[in-house]
């Protein structure tokens, strides 16, 4: 089997995989909506959003999943692409967007979509482009939709680039579970997700909230991040570190080679300095 072939079958096993996730946590309840406003203000960090015009200022979530951060973009544009190729997750969207018109849902990929090319104020990707098998590309797609002058804000995985070797290890013993629970069937990797999440994020993200209370520095901690989510965001976080096959990390070297070769003006690339890491703006050129 060619490589180009293997991508696509792999492509489509995350798809499908993040179909089931965002059909179980499709975030329909209201008492997540405090901490799913602190998080998009975390990843908003890079830009202001109040630089865009409500009236006339156009926007795409890139993997837009359940929705929970298109809906945080509507107030400050006129139109929203809610681009999402997983069937389950397109569900979601339509029930949840079903009377909200400035909301366009496009099944469709990344790689192939019907966004007008060169049309975008904002162009946003959250957790999404480290799952697919050449980000690099995905990056010059979705450039590819975005005007000169617009903006691309953007989340992928980060190589623990500045965290202590203590800190790596723990993550690639976890990246071995990984590895397993990922090829199983998507029943079990829930059910083993709730349980990684019971067991081991809870305690430990509300132990660093013990610990940051205090005043003690936490940010070495593990899954400190976590410490003030509802639980619910702990099982689907850990459905989706455990149970997706395919998952890269980049360091910031390697973001801004992508993000240069994809057209992009690097004297606008900006890093937040906060966590999640790394979580970054720039323009296009």
């Amino acid at each position: 089997m060619s490589q180009h072939k293997k991508d696509q079958n792999l492509d489509q096993q995350v798809i499908d995989s993040f179909g089931h996730e965002w059909s179980a946590f499709d975030y329909a309840e209201s008492e997540t909506d405090d901490a799913l406003d602190t998080q998009f203000s975390a990843y908003c960090t890079p830009i202001d959003l109040t630089q865009f015009n409500s009236k006339s200022s156009v926007a795409a979530d890139f993997g837009a999943g359940s929705g929970r951060w298109a809906s945080r973009l509507l107030p400050h544009f006129s139109l929203v692409y809610a681009l999402e190729p997983s069937d389950g997750a397109n569900t979601v969207l339509k029930n949840k967007f079903a009377s909200e018109p400035r909301i366009k849902i496009l099944r469709e990929t990344v790689g192939a979509n019907s966004i007008p090319d060169g049309s975008l104020d904002l162009a946003m990707s959250l957790g999404v482009l480290h799952h697919i098998p050449d980000t690099g590309l995905a990056i010059k797609n979705v450039a590819s939709k975005i005007k000169v002058g617009g903006v691309f804000l953007c989340y992928l995985y980060y190589n623990l680039e500045n965290k202590p070797v203590f800190y790596r290890g723990l993550f690639w013993a976890s990246n071995s579970l990984r590895w397993v629970i990922s090829r199983l069937p998507h029943s079990m990797r829930r059910l083993i997700a709730q349980m990684i999440a019971g067991a081991i994020y809870f305690p430990l993200a509300r132990t660093a909230r013990i610990l940051g209370n205090i005043g003690r520095d936490v940010s070495n901690f593990p899954l400190h991040h976590y410490a003030n989510m509802p639980f619910v965001m702990l099982q689907n976080d850990a459905l989706d570190r455990f149970g997706t096959r395919l998952e890269q990390r980049f360091s910031k070297k390697q973001i801004t080679e992508m993000v240069g070769e994809a057209g992009f003006d690097l004297s606008t690339l900006k890093f937040s300095d906060i966590e999640p890491f790394w979580t970054f703006s720039v323009k296009k050129l």
